[in-house]
Parts: structure tokens; sequence; C-alpha cells
């Protein structure tokens, strides 16, 4: 790990554990929230507020439903980070490829000052950030799950509130 992140991720982590509500335990693996279970997300608005919002939540509908392809990036089929890229690229909007690029190239948000079409990240396979999906406020987001394909899903689902790592913000 190069020396920048050796010092950035705790204090990451820090800051995430310290807004997550009461007994918070980062496992290594995310964090998770006993008793809290990321209140301050669950009951967080974030709904689209500007016309690019508007336009962005009108590109995620449109994926609804599309099925999960690995390394997919098109309406036949669609990874996670594929999806976020797409979504932010019908907005004009230019991001990484990879989940584990997104979050790097990404401005920290803290779970208190969640917007919508800010990306959550999360390490669902025990070996760094490895999803991606795009908080629509009041609690959800929307992301490609490898079984069901682009979804909407609430953040205070176990699995997913256990395995969030950072939240990132690529829009104004």
């Amino acid at each position: 790990m190069n020396k920048t992140l050796r010092f950035l991720f705790p204090a990451v982590a820090a800051l995430l554990l310290s807004s997550c509500g009461t007994a918070p335990v980062y496992r290594g693996d995310g964090i998770h929230c006993s008793g809290g279970s990321w209140s301050e997300i669950a009951s967080s608005g974030g709904t689209p507020r500007t016309s690019t919002d508007n336009s962005m939540m009108s590109e995620i509908e449109s994926w609804i439903g599309t099925p999960y392809a690995y390394g997919g990036n098109t309406h036949s089929g669609v990874d996670c980070s594929g999806f976020t890229q797409a979504v932010y690229s019908a907005v004009n909007i230019e991001i990484p490829r990879t989940a584990s690029q997104q979050s790097a190239a990404s401005r920290i948000v803290t779970p208190s000052n969640l917007r919508f079409g800010d990306l959550i990240f999360f390490n669902t396979s025990g070996s760094g950030i490895s999803h991606v999906g795009i908080y629509l406020g009041n609690g959800f987001f929307a992301h490609a799950s490898s079984s069901r394909g682009v979804v909407r899903e609430s953040l205070t689902t176990q699995y997913y509130s256990d395995r969030i790592v950072s939240v990132g913000r690529f829009m104004e």
C-alpha cells in the first residue's frame, strides 16, 4: 500500500465510524453499525433537486431490469461499475471504469452529507472495494446486482449496510 493511502485509510475509516451510530465496529470488510445500521443514510433525503439530477434519475430508470453481465456496459448486460459509468456519462460526467478506480477518483462524503447521485462503495469480496451503486435518496440506491441485474435496493438491508466502505461524489 502506498504511503498516502496508508495514512488516508485510517482517517476515512474513523470518519465513517464516527458517523455510524452506536457501537460501530470496523471488521476490515466494511462497517457494521450495531443498533444504527447506517441510520443517517436510511433517513437522508437526497432526492433529485437539479435538472442534471432529474436527467440522471431518468437514465437510472432506463437501466432498471437490465441483466447483469461481468464487464458489461450496455443495456444488454452490465456490471456495477459499468452501470455507474454509463449513468454518469449520460449526464456528461466521465468517471473511471472500475469500482475501486471510481472510489479513488471521487471526493469523500460523510453519510450525513449524502446526496442524490453520490456513489456508495462496498466490499463484497473481502478484498477491498468490489461493488458500487448510486444513491437515490431516502436510504435507497440503484446498482447492478450479480443475481438480479439493475435494481433499487435499501441500504438498511443488512448485507449492504455491513459492507459499506465509503461514499464518494463526482457531481457538484
